[in-house]
Order: C-alpha cells, then sequence, then structure tokens
C-alpha cells in the first residue's frame, strides 16, 4: 500500500487515526528524551492501551518492529509526519478575536506540525485594528483577500453559536475546504467541506461521566470489602 492509499483520513478506522495523532505526540516526546527505540508494550502502558492494539495500529504503516528492540522512533515519526503534512506549511485563518480565538492565534505548538496562523478576524469595531500577539484583528471584509493571498484552507470558527453558521457558510463561499469548529453549533455544509467539532462542553461532559463512573466503581469495591470484613 503506497503512502497516495494510506494518507486519506477516510482509509483509516476513525479510532485509528485519533490514536496515531498520540502515538505522534508520545513519540516525538521520547525522541526530545533521547530515546531511540520504543517497544510496544512500552507504548501501550504510556497511553494506557493494550499492545496487541498498538501492534494492530501500527500495521497500517510500513515501518515494522523488530524482535526485542521495537520500533525506530525516529522511522515512525518520518512515517507519521508524512502521513499527517507536518512537513508542509498549511496557512489558517481564525474567526472571532475573542479569548479562545485569540489563544489559539498566540498558540506556539502550531509551528511544530506545520500550520501558520495568517490572520484573525472579528465584526467588533473595538476588536479590528488592535493586536493580537503579531498579528492585527481585521474586519472580515478582508476575508476574501487574505484566503487568496495565503492561499488558505482552514478556518477556525471561534464565535457564538449563533453566529457560527453564518460564518461558515461565508467561509465556504470564500472557497475554505476544512472547518476547524469550536463553537457549540452543529454546522450544515456541503458534503465536500470537512469539519472537525471541537466542542469543549461535550468534552468536559465526558469527563465528568468517566469520573462518576469511576467513582462509582470504587464505592462499590470499598462497600464490597467492607460488607467481606463485617461478616
Amino acid at each position: 500500500m503506497n503512502l497516495e492509499e494510506r494518507k486519506g483520513i477516510l482509509r483509516f478506522p476513525k479510532a485509528t487515526f485519533e490514536r496515531l495523532k498520540l502515538y505522534h505526540a508520545l513519540l516525538s516526546q521520547l525522541l526530545i528524551e533521547g530515546k531511540q527505540y520504543v517497544l510496544s508494550e512500552e507504548i501501550a502502558e504510556m497511553l494506557r492501551i493494550t499492545p496487541e492494539q498498538v501492534r494492530k495500529d501500527f500495521s497500517f504503516l510500513e515501518t515494522k518492529g523488530k524482535p526485542k528492540v521495537g520500533y525506530v522512533i525516529k522511522e515512525l515519526l518520518n512515517e507519521l509526519d508524512e502521513l499527517f503534512g507536518t512537513g508542509v506549511d498549511e496557512n489558517i485563518i481564525i474567526i472571532g478575536a475573542g479569548h479562545l480565538g485569540s489563544a489559539l492565534a498566540n498558540y506556539k505548538g502550531f509551528k511544530n506540525i506545520g500550520i501558520r496562523v495568517s490572520a484573525i478576524f472579528d465584526n467588533d469595531p473595538n476588536k479590528i485594528g488592535t493586536m493580537v500577539g503579531e498579528l492585527m484583528v481585521l474586519p472580515l471584509k478582508d476575508l476574501s483577500r487574505v484566503i487568496r493571498r495565503f492561499k488558505v484552507k482552514i478556518a477556525a470558527i471561534c464565535v457564538p453559536e449563533n453566529a457560527a453558521q453564518q460564518v461558515a457558510d461565508l467561509l465556504v463561499s470564500h472557497g475554505i475546504k476544512a472547518l476547524w469548529n469550536f463553537s457549540t453549533r452543529i454546522l450544515d455544509v456541503p458534503e465536500d467541506i470537512i469539519v472537525q467539532n471541537e466542542d469543549i462542553t461535550r468534552g468536559l461532559l465526558g469527563l465528568k461521566h468517566m469520573l462518576a463512573e469511576k467513582e462509582r466503581i470504587e464505592a462499590e469495591s470499598v462497600n464490597k470489602t467492607q460488607n467481606l470484613t463485617s461478616k
């Protein structure tokens, strides 16, 4: 299977693709720490999954592990970098210069994955013309010019829910191909537009659920132990 056949997100099971992103982050950290080889068992322990799952996920890649030695970290990272396109610079824009949009614009980690924030926009007259890091907040009327100049394909939506759909429609009409949606609105976009939803509320609800489930299991275990000792 060549790279072009493997590169598309849809050619991976979604869960596998998400784990490959975790592996990339972990391997990058291990390389910084000076580690050259890693076993699937070590990766599994650090990510709290099974070694079998790690090996199954890596079966989608061309890099193979060596008995008793494991995987060469640099080789795995090179393949994952190519897969995710981290060596290819991609310009993105941010719509919404509030706290979240400003935080994204100032995030230094983007440069490590080949992402450059080209511009940040807002329709609030009090924000237009102010500086967010090294970027001046631009009015939405400059959207088309910036997209054309920097050949932008990705836009982050950091606006309130009631404005998100209108912003998405505007971005799509100007040629944006992928939307990074930080609003709580489920966007209605054409089928060929890629949407990645980053709903903080749903994420916290998931954490609350898992925490409550963990506490329930721990409480049941304590009660069971107490019942046994009281007999």
